[in-house]
């Protein structure tokens, strides 16, 4: 889904386990009053208004103009946002040029841009790439509601002898992590989590990631060595972590499991629990705003209402009731000051609940469509199966070819068939042909130089009901 793209605060979560916090129940929080949501509102708009050219041209804002009602404000989205980069930003120091030279150095992943802020990139199901970067006021905000509220749960019946058996460290305060995410790009996901543990070295010494794009048998085999107490991946590859750990090819005992990145179907979710013995916690953010709701242990995710102005609306970008589903959301973050997202159209179908939770908490609720791409099940030249999560292969095509628009169609159970959109492209041969190769030389690496690929001459297509693009498909098993 748009939202839900490699931009997830793993750390903080990892961190916020301890004696004190066991205490702390999210659901006790009541909702954001209205005023306290109507000053941040102001707020922002008022620094947006003052330091931000785009916003100023496109709210219409003049000297002596009256502040336009909240819901005249027009929509913005990312392709415009991004054509307008310079002027959308408030600081003067950061430009687009700057900010690009900054993320092509690797190297750089989870520093600070001009020592004091943030860049992440998302490409998003749109297919359409983003730059966002985020203030030291927004990084807080995020860290504080990781901590405050975000549903911990966890094996309390493993928690003694994991302490016994020297897992927790020194006096057993200091669990083991691991994140398995795509970690080569400036992505939220690990480039937040190399920020936290930049800042946090004793925490992040107890914490190691993994990258998504390795063969399975190598994860398994840190991770078994490794032990982790919490262990944070797409929900893809849980279940494919699950998959091996039925199998008895792995073999942990984690207190707790972080999903994020993909939607997570309840019954996905029922079966990653009962295969590991632990709780699957979940959230939704995004590299836009990284903390927009948790999920609480009756499912439904709960907005972080004093932060983030969520609007479910219909194709025309008017409001719709609660029970029915959206075809978009336009977000606010009320966080972020250096690039405002004032009513930023997400291409996420939610659905609101008119009624309370049964969890007790009175944030405003709501379920979300998950993502639609498909975990391919590809068969090596022993006949073997070896599952691919959508997300290891989408970063492997965005990060090793540079693409940002393709889907991936599993015709057969050893044939896979690329479209490209290569209209903006000066040599669309060169292009197709980097696309094979970084993908092939990643099926060889998982044990699969047989599957058989090729170039589908069609372009992409988005699903008709959502106007979302599904990147990985699988057509036939």
């Amino acid at each position: 889904m748009a939202a839900l793209v490699h931009d997830e605060p793993w750390v903080d979560w990892m961190q916020s386990w301890s004696p004190a916090g066991w205490l702390g129940m999210a659901n006790r929080v009541p909702a954001a009053s209205a005023d306290l949501v109507r000053r941040r509102q102001r707020d922002l708009l008022e620094q947006a208004h003052a330091r931000s050219q785009f916003y100023r041209r496109h709210h219409g804002r003049h000297p002596g103009a009256l502040m336009p009602a909240w819901q005249d404000l027009p929509p913005v989205d990312k392709t415009m946002l991004m054509a307008n980069f310079d002027q959308w930003v408030t600081d003067p120091a950061i430009t687009r040029a700057g900010v690009e030279d900054f993320l092509a150095d690797r190297s750089r992943i989870g520093e600070d841009f001009l020592r004091r802020y943030a860049i992440w990139t998302s490409s998003g199901t749109s297919g359409e790439p983003g730059i966002f970067v985020q203030d030291s006021g927004a990084l807080a905000v995020y860290s504080s509601l990781l901590e405050s509220r975000m549903d911990r749960r966890f094996a309390t019946q493993r928690w003694w002898p994991m302490a016994a058996s020297g897992a927790f460290g020194p006096w057993g305060l200091q669990p083991r992590s691991a994140l398995v995410a795509a970690l080569d790009g400036h992505y939220a996901s690990v480039s937040f989590w190399r920020r936290q543990c930049r800042f946090n070295p004793v925490s992040g010494s107890a914490s190691r990631a993994f990258s998504v794009t390795q063969p399975i048998e190598e994860i398994c085999a840190g991770l078994q060595e490794w032990r982790p107490a919490f262990l944070a991946s797409y929900p893809s590859m849980l279940a494919e972590l699950a998959r091996q750990q039925q199998a008895g090819r792995l073999r942990l005992t984690p207190l707790a499991l972080w999903a994020g990145g993909e939607g997570l179907p309840a019954s996905t979710r029922d079966w990653i629990e009962s295969v590991f013995g632990a709780p699957v916690i979940n959230d939704y953010g995004a590299s836009e705003c990284l903390s927009i709701a948790f999920e609480c242990p009756h499912g439904r995710m709960h907005l972080n209402d004093d932060w983030v102005v969520m609007e479910p609306v219909d194709a025309d970008d008017q409001p719709v009731e609660p029970g029915t589903p959206s075809k978009a959301v336009l977000l606010t973050n009320l966080a972020n000051r250096v690039q405002p997202l004032i009513r930023y159209r997400l291409g996420d179908s939610v659905t609101m609940h008119a009624d309370d939770c049964p969890c007790g908490n009175h944030r405003p609720s709501f379920t979300i469509e998950g993502r639609g791409d498909d975990t391919l099940r590809l068969r090596d030249a022993r006949s073997a199966e070896v599952r691919l999560s959508p997300l290891a292969v989408t970063t492997v095509l965005e990060e090793g070819a540079d693409l940002h628009r393709f889907q991936l169609l599993q015709t057969s159970a050893d044939a896979l068939s690329l479209r490209l959109d290569d209209s903006l492209s000066s040599d669309p041969a060169r292009l197709r042909e980097r696309a094979l190769t970084v993908l092939r030389d990643y099926l060889r690496r998982q044990g699969l130089p047989e599957i058989k690929l090729s170039v589908d001459a069609a372009p992409p297509s988005v699903d008709p009901a959502s106007g979302k693009l599904r990147q990985v498909i699988v057509m036939a098993d």
